[in-house]
């Protein structure tokens, strides 16, 4: 049985509250992402905020906070494999409670806990790595394109430290973004999709002191660096390349 769910988070739990019901062999699968296969027996879920609390609040009782957050962790990696290995490792953690998540001599809870380990990871390193500029208009902006759906993680991390500013942070690769204002935070809603994917900073343009800004942060950078002891190696590991189109000290 191949349970179908809208792609949000709430979507797949209320699949993973129907799919306890079920005792063959079940699949979860976004709704867009699913391609018909011959024989496959199919249900499209409907997404249901009671069920979902229902099972966020049962996983966290069983699991705590930790458990609990490893499991958005695992559905934020957006692998092929990660609502029906999340769920299987949803099923362990009810019965067997928080030592379910270093049962890693079963196949499918580890390939589980590794997408964990690399959303953590790259989550890690946007936090010192998300560049903000200020635009023409006035706002904060940063764009990224992250392997994983970092932006639900990163929001509340910002939201903390840059309360009383406005800024975005825009994921291109998804094309999505949120803005914030006045101690809010919404969802951007975009013109249309070939908008959605584009560096805003490069259409609006930027404030008249931002050139000013990024040219101190440059010069700090060089001044810092102790050049006899340069490694360029662990550099690339602790910034990989594919983030540095983003970052003003590597430009």
């Amino acid at each position: 049985m191949i349970f179908l769910y809208d792609g949000t988070f709430e979507g797949f739990l209320s699949a993973v509250f129907d799919a306890f019901l079920v005792k063959e062999e079940v699949e979860i699968a976004k709704k867009s992402a699913w391609q018909q296969q011959l024989f496959a027996e199919t249900l499209e879920v409907e997404t249901s905020p009671e069920k979902a609390e229902r099972v966020a609040s049962k996983l966290l009782e069983t699991c705590g906070t930790r458990g609990f957050t490893a499991i958005v962790y695992i559905f934020l990696s957006e692998d092929e494999h990660c609502e029906t290995y999340g769920f299987y490792l949803i099923k362990a953690a009810l019965k067997h409670g928080k030592k379910a998540f270093s049962c890693f001599q079963d196949d499918k809870i580890a390939s589980a806990m590794l997408m964990r380990k690399k959303v953590s990871r790259e989550y890690d390193k946007m936090l010192g790595l998300l560049r903000f500029s200020e635009l023409s208009n006035g706002i904060f902006y940063a764009p990224f394109e992250p392997d994983f759906n970092l932006l639900p993680l990163l929001v509340p991390h910002f939201y903390e430290r840059l309360s009383g500013t406005r800024w975005m942070i825009h994921d291109l690769r998804r094309g999505i973004a949120v803005y914030h204002a006045g101690g809010k935070t919404e969802n951007v809603e975009f013109a249309d999709e070939m908008t959605s994917h584009l560096n805003l900073g490069m259409l609006i343009g930027k404030s008249g002191k931002e050139d000013a800004f990024v040219k101190m942060w440059k010069n700090y950078f060089r001044i810092i660096a102790i050049e006899s002891r340069a490694n360029p190696e662990l550099q690339r590991r602790c910034m990989p390349r594919r983030y540095w189109k983003f970052l003003s000290e590597k430009n």
